[in-house]
């Protein structure tokens, strides 16, 4: 129980940071830094739509790459009107945020290329923006412009790394749309706010970010090395900070240590039990009873003990955890993760702790004198 609960506590850190998108990261345009330009010539960078598609083309590490904007806006339907975060996004994004659907559909290509005015609210802002009424199909104003929404994403719960507001009170809308709807103000241009992208594994974090600063430095006539040129950001980072490990390692050496100190008093106990049966293991020996069987009886009568009580632990540690994990529980509540490594170690604990415990009292009920306990009898 022990260890599965520590499994659970890793779980559920890894999830929270994770529901923004699994194995995620992030690419802002910043300002040049000091130590590569005068102050007075620190000018303000942007991504470009150009840029995103550069780092589709050009790319190898990167599994996935999409682009997207935001902004806050004022949402209205029927007598309701909210400020509400607006992200432009495609399906390749999408699919890096890994929310599912709800109903209706998500966002697709055909969407983007003919710029349609679509929505896709999250979980929190349909309840609040539409209410009880609203649904897929409903218009909804966003800045007097209308636009329909085509689908309502699933819940997505509490978030441990987000950009801005969490998934489930955004509203998504086709990144060309935003773009060609909001443009920014001082260039014709078509600005990326972010980009994100996912590299294979959690081990090339590292390489695959380095590889696309150095794809928009270049377009950007920046330096790759330049932090506060091209920043981001992934939970990758923040995980690697997380002593995870030493945490699931001591819970599996306290759980060893229970075990351990189960084994202790087994051993006093069966102590005492050979101290109380001197006069039946000297009968025994009188009549002709080896001293390896008298090893053998006290050491199978403790593995006995010790693995009756042993899987009698194992059926109500695992029995507990399945018991909590059917609950409903609320996004940061750990539930312990039962598998078939856990009480295999449980097993080999146990096992262990039987045989030390056993091997002691074994030899010192060999080691009793026949003719001494005769004669105090």
């Amino acid at each position: 129980l022990l260890v599965a609960w520590g499994d659970g506590v890793t779980r559920m850190i890894e999830d929270g940071f994770f529901r923004s998108g699994r194995n995620l990261g992030q690419l802002w345009a910043g300002r040049i830094g000091e130590e590569f330009t005068p102050a007075v010539d620190r000018r303000e960078l942007r991504f470009v739509y150009d840029d995103l598609l550069a780092a589709r083309r050009h790319a190898r590490l990167a599994v996935l790459i999409g682009g997207e904007t935001r902004r806050y806006v004022t949402a209205a339907y029927r007598q309701r009107g909210l400020n509400l975060e607006l992200r432009g996004t495609e399906p390749q994004s999408i699919a890096l945020r890994g929310v599912r659907i709800a109903s209706g559909r998500l966002i697709h290509p055909v969407d983007l290329d003919h710029r349609r005015r679509v929505l896709v609210l999250g979980h929190v802002a349909r309840q609040r923006l539409l209410g009880a009424q609203g649904g897929v199909g409903s218009w909804v104003r966003i800045e007097g412009t209308p636009f329909q929404v085509v689908g309502i994403l699933e819940r997505v719960g509490t978030q441990l790394s987000s950009d801005g507001d969490p998934i489930d009170e955004q509203v998504w809308t086709p990144l060309t749309t935003a773009m060609a709807l909001w443009p920014h103000p001082t260039t014709d241009d078509w600005i990326v706010n972010t980009i994100l992208y996912r590299m294979k594994d959690r081990s090339l974090y590292e390489p695959t970010r380095d590889e696309l600063r150095a794809i928009l430095a270049e377009r950007l006539g920046v330096s790759p090395t330049d932090d506060e040129a091209i920043h981001g950001w992934s939970a990758i980072e923040m995980l690697a900070t997380l002593p995870l490990d030493r945490q699931k390692a001591m819970m599996l050496v306290l759980s060893a240590a229970t075990l351990v100190i189960g084994g202790v008093g087994t051993l006093n106990m069966m102590i005492d039990a050979v101290q109380e049966r001197r006069s039946e293991i000297g009968v025994r020996l009188a009549i002709g009873a080896r001293r390896r069987d008298i090893v053998a009886q006290f050491f199978l009568e403790t593995l006995c003990v010790v693995a009756l009580g042993g899987l009698l632990g194992v059926a109500l540690g695992i029995g507990a955890c399945l018991l909590l994990a059917s609950f409903e529980t609320p996004d940061l509540i750990p539930v312990p993760i039962l598998s078939g490594g856990i009480v295999a170690i449980a097993l080999s604990v146990m096992a262990a702790v039987g045989v030390v415990a056993g091997v002691v009292p074994a030899w010192r009920a060999a080691a009793v004198d026949p003719a001494l306990t005769l004669r105090e009898e």
